[in-house]
Formats: structure tokens, sequence, C-alpha cells
């Protein structure tokens, strides 16, 4: 919406290279090469994006009439707009994104270690992937969005859970080949992360099951409930029943890898607070997704979601004072409360950046017709105001996050497969920075592109 018509005179290449640019590239600067000037990156970002808002503005024909443009803020909070929510592609998107460069970045030197997984507690940007793909499924899930049908026969509710573990099947079939391979190529693997055999896939495969049976038998409306008894539940098992010692040091204390639980004792266990971040989240999804029509009901949601976000930063503060330290290897409650401010705190910045394009559209500063907010709507009413309206122009879905969000799966797999092939090729630990980061940057290029063809020639890869 910042190029208005310029954007939609591009060829798909440039579109691409646009997108990648101005949504792929600052994220790698901040967390490679320009990691300790993250401030002037971000101040320099805001100050191009006026920059174009005011160039776009001075060259571009006016969005509404003259008379229209000095709009009152109840006009504007009154301001229908479509079921469509925007903000929810681009942070599951930006998830992926993220990843995927942390993934490769964090095997070169120029990663700073500060991001890189805590090994028993702490935080850093890399802690935040498993939880944040937890809670970017959950908030999209059938339950979460309203489409789930509850099966009122004991045979209805394990079928549910049979197409669950079928719908599943590609995420066991990558974790058990992920394995293999790693195993037979000696391919370098942290022990401590998972554990020996375990990996991030059969984590997200084993909550995806476990959720559905539960939600079989207690319903979607008892999600934030069974997520407080659940994470209450796992973090007395933590501090007084010997778990915590269990997955930190084995059975016998001495770090012991005999027997399959043992040997992946930290994958198997963390399951249990992930069940739980994953049940917030589906409750999280269903606030959502609360039927919304106009800015002011939006504007609304917004500020719950920042008092939620404050009111689990105190929780953090307390927890991590009186329980124990946030660990992504256990899952404990500070880590499950950290996953929810961090999601809420994204979820909820975005939301904003949609309503003040919408607003921005209704003052006459960028095109309307830009704003999928509102040109969502005149879509959804097509037909039953044919002939007194003209219907805006729905801009180009060529948009790079919308081609991320369409093959997520298959995103991330490929970005797996590709940073393996490069530290087989290449060795990571002794290359050169600025040389580091060209292979990031042709990493990245070249996985995006695939990801927005796909999507040019409407092309859903889905397995199941």
């Amino acid at each position: 919406w910042l190029f208005g018509s310029v954007y939609t005179k591009f060829n798909i290449g440039l579109r691409f290279l646009l997108d990648f640019c101005l949504l792929v590239l600052p994220t790698m600067l901040c967390t490679t090469i320009l990691a300790d000037h993250t401030i002037a990156l971000l101040s320099g970002g805001v100050s191009m994006v006026l920059s174009l808002l005011i160039f776009s503005d001075r060259h571009s024909k006016p969005s509404t009439p003259p008379q229209t443009q000095n709009v009152s803020i109840q006009t504007i909070l009154e301001r229908k707009l479509s079921e469509r929510v925007p903000f929810v592609t681009n942070y599951r998107a930006y998830a992926n994104v993220c990843t995927a460069i942390c993934i490769l970045a964090v095997d070169f030197h120029i990663f700073p270690r500060r991001f890189a997984k805590a090994e028993m507690y702490g935080t850093g940007l890399m802690d935040v992937g498993v939880g944040s793909f937890v809670v970017s499924n959950a908030i999209v899930s059938p339950e979460a969005r309203g489409k789930y049908r509850a099966a009122r026969t004991l045979h209805g509710k394990l079928s549910n859970v049979a197409q669950s573990i079928k719908a599943t099947a590609p995420l066991w079939i990558i974790g058990i080949s992920r394995m293999v391979v790693v195993k037979a190529v000696g391919y370098q693997e942290h022990v401590t992360e998972y554990g020996v055999h375990w990996n991030f896939f059969f984590t997200l495969s084993v909550v995806r099951v476990l959720s559905t049976a539960v939600l079989q038998f207690a319903g979607p409306g008892m999600s934030g409930l069974l997520s407080l008894v659940l994470a209450g539940q796992y973090q007395f098992a933590l501090s007084n029943q010997g778990l915590r010692e269990f997955i930190l040091h084995g059975s016998d204390g001495r770090d012991s890898r005999e027997g399959f639980l043992n040997a992946n004792r930290e994958g198997i266990c963390s399951c249990w607070g992930f069940l739980a971040v994953y049940f917030a989240g589906v409750q999280l999804g269903r606030f959502i997704f609360q039927r919304r029509q106009t800015v002011q009901q939006w504007l609304e949601a917004c500020m719950k979601l920042t008092a939620a976000c404050c009111l689990f930063w105190i929780l953090l503060v307390v927890c991590e004072a009186y329980v124990e330290p946030v660990s992504r290897r256990t899952a404990n409650l500070p880590y499950q409360i950290w996953m929810m401010v961090y999601n809420i705190q994204i979820i909820a910045s975005m939301l904003l950046v949609d309503l003040v394009v919408v607003m921005a559209a209704e003052l006459g500063l960028v095109n309307r017709a830009y704003s999928p907010r509102i040109w969502g709507l005149q879509q959804e009413n097509k037909g039953a105001n044919k002939g007194t309206t003209p219907a805006l122009q729905p801009p180009p879905e060529w948009c790079l996050l919308s081609a991320v969000n369409r093959n997520q799966l298959f995103y991330f797999l490929l970005a797996n497969l590709l940073t393996g092939a490069v530290n087989l090729c290449i060795d990571t630990l002794r290359t050169e920075p600025f040389m580091a980061f060209c292979i990031i940057f042709a990493y990245m290029l070249q996985l995006c592109n695939v990801a927005v063809v796909l999507h040019a020639r409407n092309i859903t890869l889905k397995f199941w």
C-alpha cells in the first residue's frame, strides 16, 4: 500500500525483490551484521516508510473526493471492515521467515550468541521458535476459528482423533526422515534440545493429536481453563515431584541416555508444557476470530490484547522471581507465560498497524483500495450494492508474506533442507562475516523465490 498503483505496474520479479528488500532483508540485518544497531535500523525503516507515504500521496490521485477527506473520528470508528484478518497472516508468515533466517544464521559467527538457544535457563531469540509455531498453529485451528464440529458419540470422537493423526502424518514422516538423515550423515545436533531421537516435528505432532483428543471431550470453550490446569500441574511436577531433575540430569542424576525415555526426556516431557501453550493459543484464537465489524470494535480488541500482554508480563516477572527462570528445555510455567507475552505482543502490534492503515485510508493518506480490511468488505458485499457503489479493485496477491503463509510446512521443510546442505558443503564456523551474510542472503532469496513461484502458480502443497 505504500507504493499505491505503482506497485501494480511492476512485473512479478520486481514485486518479489521489493517485498524481499522491505520484509526480509531488515530482519536478516537485525539478526546478523547489524544486530548491535537495531534501533538505528528501525529508525531508518520508519523514516523510509514516512517518506514513501508522502511521496505516494503527492504522486497519486486522491482515493476519495476532497470534500470527504475531513472525516470525523466517530465516522472512522464506525467504519465497517472486512472479516479478513491480514494481521494474523502476517504474524504467522513472519514467524516462518524469522525462523528460516535463524536456523542457518546460528551456524555462523555473525549470529550473536545472545540470540542462540539457552542451554538450561534463560531466553534467546531462537528459544521462541517452537513455542511460536505452537501458538501460530493454535490460533488458526478449527477449534479457534469456530469451525469445530463436536462428535456426540464415542465412535465419532475417536474418528476425529484418527483424522487428526492423519492430518499430522506429514509431520511424523518429516520427523522420522530428519532423525534418520541426521544419524546417517553425522550432522551436528544438540542432544539437550529435544533428546537423542526426538525433534521439533514430533513435538508439533504430539501436541496437535493430544489437543484434539482432549478437546473432543472438554470442548473448545474450556481451552483457557485447560491451559491453566495443565500449566499448574506441570509446574508442580517440575518443582515438587522431581520431574525437573529428571529432565535436566536423567534418571540416575548423571545425564544418562540409556533407554528411550531417558534418551528423549526433554522432548517427551516438554510436550506437556507445549500442550498448555497450545490450549492458551486456542483461547487466544477464539478471541481474535470473534465477530467484529467496525474499527471501534477492533480497536477495543487491540486494547484488550495490550492489557493481556501487560498482565502476562507481570506474571512473568513474578514467576521468575518466585518459581524459577524461563527454560525452553523444560517448557516450564515461566516459558509458557513468556510465549504468550511474546506472541500476543506481536499480534497486537500487527493489528495496530492494520488499523492505522485503515485510518490512513479513511483520511485519504493512502488509497483505500490498498487496505485489505476495506476492499475485502467490498468484495464480500459484491452484488449487494452492485450499480450503486463502484467496487474497489483488490491489490495484487503477490505479497511475499501471503506466499509464505500459503505453504508454511513446505517452506519450513525446504529451509531445513537448505540449511543442512549449506552445513554439509561449507565450514560455517570459519566463514568470513561478509561471505556468511552473502550465503544467508542467497539462501533466503532462493527460499522466498520458491514460495512466490508456487503462490503465483496457485499451487498449494498439501500431502494429506
